[in-house]
C-alpha cells in the first residue's frame, strides 16, 4: 500500500514573482512535484503526496494557461481574493492557516513541503517543528532565498528548469497551403517570450530581492524570536529539533558507496549526543524524518542517493547491522521507526547486506 504522508503548500504567488512582474516559470508543475517527491523520499524517507495546494488571485492576466496546468499535475488551485491591495499578504495568510489546519487534522502527515522564498513563513516552520514535523523548503533555482528561512526548515530543494531551447528551434513551420492569418500571431507571441528573458535589465533583479518595509519588519521580528528558548515539547514529547541543533558535526563529506555510507552512520552513533537522540527517538517510536533530521545536523552531506542507495529507509537497514537500532514497521501504510533490537519489536525490519543493496532487494 502505498505511504502518503507528504502534504505540498506552493505559494504561486511568490513563484511568479509577484503580478507586477509575471514570470510564468519554464517548468510544469507536473516536474516540479516530481522533483519534491523526489528530493523528500531521498533525505526523510518520506512517502507520496497527500494533498498539493497552489495559491494565488488565479483570475490575473496570464495565469489561465498556467491554471490549467497546475490542476493536470492534480494540484487544488485556492482562489484567493483580497478585501485590500495586500494581495501578497492575502495568499500568504490562507496558506499559513490550511497548512496548520492539516498538521491539526490529518496526523498521518508528516513531512511539509513550502514553495516560497519569503521569510514571511519562518513563523510557519517554527510551528510546525513544534508539532514534530519534518520541513521542506522550495523553490526556483534562480530565486533568491531568504537567509532565515533556509535555515529554518529541515531541507532546501532548488527546483530545476529545463534550460530553454535557441530561437531557431521555436518557430513554427508552415505548410505550402497553411492558413497565413493565424501563425503570424503565434510567432509573434513566441518571439516576444524568448527575447524577453535575455534583454532583462539585471536592475529587475535587484529589486525584487529588496525587502519591502513590512517584510524588513517580519525579518527582523523572524531574528529576534530566534533568541527565546523554543516551546516545550507536546505530551511529554521531547523537541527533537531542540535535541538536533545540539549534535556536533561529526561527518562533513558525502558517502559515494554503501559502504562508506555504513562507516559514516556507524561514525554518527559513536556520539555521545547522537545516541542519546536515537536512545530517545527509539524510546519513542520516532518516524524516519525526525532521525533524518539528527543524521542531517551530523553529516549535512550524507545522502542514500550518493551512495548509491535509493532511499533512506533501505540505507539505514544496510547501515544499522550490527547495531543496537533497527528499523520496524507495524503495516505497510505506515512510516519505519527506530528501535532498539533488544526489545525485540514486532514488525521489526529485516537488515540488509551489501548484496542485498547492489540486488536492489526492497
Amino acid at each position: 500500500m502505498t505511504i502518503r504522508n507528504v502534504a505540498v503548500f506552493i505559494d504561486a504567488e511568490n513563484l511568479f514573482k509577484g503580478y507586477g512582474k509575471l514570470d510564468i516559470p519554464d517548468v510544469s508543475m507536473a516536474d516540479i512535484l516530481r522533483q519534491l517527491e523526489s528530493a523528500a523520499a531521498r533525505e526523510a524517507g518520506a512517502g507520496s503526496i497527500a494533498l498539493a495546494r497552489a495559491y494565488a488571485d488565479w483570475s490575473a492576466l496570464g495565469l489561465e494557461d498556467y491554471r490549467r496546468d497546475v490542476e493536470r499535475a492534480g494540484v487544488q488551485t485556492m482562489q484567493v481574493f483580497s478585501v485590500s491591495k495586500a494581495e501578497k499578504n492575502a495568499a500568504d495568510i490562507v496558506l499559513v492557516v490550511d497548512c496548520l489546519r492539516a498538521a491539526a487534522d490529518l496526523e498521518q502527515l508528516e513531512v511539509f513541503i513550502i514553495v516560497s522564498a519569503d521569510g514571511d513563513f519562518v513563523p510557519l516552520v517554527r510551528r510546525l517543528h513544534e508539532l514534530d514535523k519534518y520541513v521542506v523548503g522550495a523553490t526556483l533555482a534562480d530565486h533568491p532565498v531568504n537567509n532565515v528561512l533556509q535555515q529554518e526548515v529541515d531541507q532546501y530543494v532548488s527546483l530545476k528548469v529545463a534550460p530553454t531551447p535557441p530561437l531557431a528551434a521555436l518557430q513554427p513551420v508552415f505548410s505550402a497551403h497553411a492558413d497565413a492569418a493565424a501563425p503570424p500571431k503565434k510567432k509573434k507571441a513566441v518571439d516576444a517570450k524568448v527575447s524577453k528573458e535575455p534583454v532583462e535589465p539585471p536592475a529587475k533583479k535587484k529589486a525584487v530581492k529588496e525587502p519591502t518595509k513590512k517584510a524588513a519588519k517580519g525579518q527582523a521580528a523572524a531574528g529576534r524570536q530566534r533568541q527565546p528558548t523554543p516551546a516545550p515539547a507536546r505530551s511529554g514529547k521531547p523537541n527533537w529539533h531542540e535535541m538536533a541543533q545540539k549534535i556536533p558535526v561529526v561527518h562533513k563529506g558525502p558517502a559515494p558507496s554503501p559502504a562508506d555510507y555504513e562507516a559514516v552512520v556507524k561514525s554518527l552513533l559513536a556520539d555521545s549526543k547522537m545516541r542519546s537522540f536515537c536512545d530517545q527517538l527509539a524510546t519513542h517510536g520516532g518516524t524516519l524524518p525526525i532521525l533524518a533530521m539528527a543524521i542531517k545536523a551530523a553529516a549535512p552531506q550524507l545522502s542514500p542517493s550518493d551512495a548509491r542507495v535509493s532511499t533512506l529507509s533501505r540505507a539505514l537497514r544496510f547501515a544499522l547491522a550490527d547495531t543496537q537500532y533497527a528499523l520496524a514497521r507495524e503495516s505497510d501504510d505506515v512510516q519505519p521507526v527506530l528501535v532498539e533490537r533488544s526489545t525485540n519489536p514486532p514488525g521489526m525490519l529485516s537488515d540488509l547486506s551489501l548484496d542485498d543493496i547492489e540486488r536492489g532487494v526492497q
